[in-house]
């Protein structure tokens, strides 16, 4: 019977269409964090662009790491705009743009994530 509960509230989250803008947000700033305390990224050069059969591609100075988040921040906020021109007429048009979001920035956190360990 508990479970019924939960899973009944945890779909009732997930209808709710801003905690899916929030949770966008949320991975935004865990890839900035990422960066600032796992790679520190300062002036040194590192590794920013790495292929499994070539081996690391790009070197740059690390500070140019920032523009992943950046870029997922500029990616949301275009489809925020998508989002709020189309919310009143199409009920799925309007879910599309926060779902492009969210798998854009796991994407990117994912990515974040594979630089540490090349750095």
């Amino acid at each position: 019977m508990q479970i019924a509960g939960l899973r009944s509230k945890i779909l009732s989250y997930l209808k709710n269409i801003w905690f899916l803008w929030a949770l966008c947000l949320i991975l935004n700033i865990i890839t900035f964090l990422v960066i600032f305390f796992k790679i520190h990224s300062v002036s040194t050069t590192l590794a920013l662009r790495y292929n499994v059969l070539a081996g690391v591609l790009w070197y740059g100075r690390g500070s140019n790491l920032y523009f992943i988040p950046a870029v997922g921040l500029a990616i949301s906020a275009v489809n925020f705009a998508v989002y709020r021109a189309v919310r009143d007429r199409h009920e799925l048009f309007s879910w599309l743009p926060v779902f492009a979001s969210l798998f854009g920035q796991t994407i990117l956190l994912a990515a974040t994530l594979f630089l540490i360990k090349i750095n």
